[in-house]
């Protein structure tokens, strides 16, 4: 069983959590013989709302005693779909401050960019242990507005590709480490507005991390045919937490993402 929980946030100019919303899923693949019968409890369930099953699910019994069982098919499948509630939004485990000036002081159709990105020290991800978080796969989706003609970007970490022809940016950063990403850079105006607001969007994953703190207590297998006593394996893998943040770029300001 693999349980992926992803968020989407968004944060205001001033780096403030406007909203945030969790929704997770479960993973199963079945290699049984015969018609196997399943049972999983939740460790507190409470946190689970708004369900979608699989097929297989008997969906009268996790209505009346919050039980997953279901005959599972064979291979991979997605065994369920939820929402988590959560009563504070969620603060997550890095960081991104943006600046951009459209015009500089001579007025000669040029304008500068800089995004710094970095681990914060805490969040509300839950870990099932006390060893480091790590952060992998952060990446950015930088969109620039259309009076932009061109832009010349350099980083430190990673890899940055401008696409001329949609005006969009992705730095590919991988895992974070001690030593803070940065991208800077110039742009070339070709005229136009440039009060358009172009949201940044970050991307990462933390593996074996949770927002709910969601874990299965119990997995019970019968009518499995084998030809020894075959026992579940009882297990999880937490696979990611995602963020996709939205935040405005605006003249002169320095922006956080989080």
């Amino acid at each position: 069983m693999d349980i992926i929980e992803e968020v989407d946030a968004i944060v205001d100019r001033n780096g403030q959590m406007v909203s945030s919303e969790v929704t997770g899923m479960v993973q199963a693949n079945s290699r049984l013989s015969g018609i196997p019968d399943l049972t999983m409890t939740f460790i507190d369930p409470d946190v689970i709302d708004d369900c979608s099953f699989h097929p297989c699910v008997r969906y009268n019994r996790f209505e009346r005693d919050r039980v997953v069982s279901f005959v599972p098919p064979d291979g991979a499948f997605e065994l369920m779909r939820y929402r988590v509630n959560t009563k504070a939004n969620v603060s997550a485990p890095i960081y991104c401050q943006s600046q951009v000036m459209f015009n500089d002081s001579q007025n000669t159709g040029y304008g500068r960019i800089s995004i710094t990105v970095g681990q914060k020290p805490t969040s509300s991800l839950i870990m099932p242990s006390k060893g480091t978080m790590a952060i992998e796969e952060v990446a950015l989706t930088i969109p620039f507005p259309k009076a932009v003609r061109t832009t010349n970007l350099s980083v430190n970490v990673g890899t940055c590709l401008y696409d001329e022809a949609t005006k969009v940016a992705k730095w590919t950063i991988g895992k974070l480490t001690s030593k803070n990403p940065q991208l800077t850079g110039t742009m070339v105006l070709q005229g136009g507005n440039t009060d358009e607001h172009p949201p940044i969007q970050l991307h990462w994953k933390v593996p074996m991390a949770s927002v709910s703190g969601i874990a299965i207590s119990s997995l019970q297998l019968t009518n499995e045919r084998s030809v020894d006593s075959a026992q579940p394996l009882v297990g999880m893998k937490l696979i990611a937490s995602r963020l996709n943040t939205s935040s405005p770029l605006s003249e002169g300001i320095g922006l956080t993402k989080a």
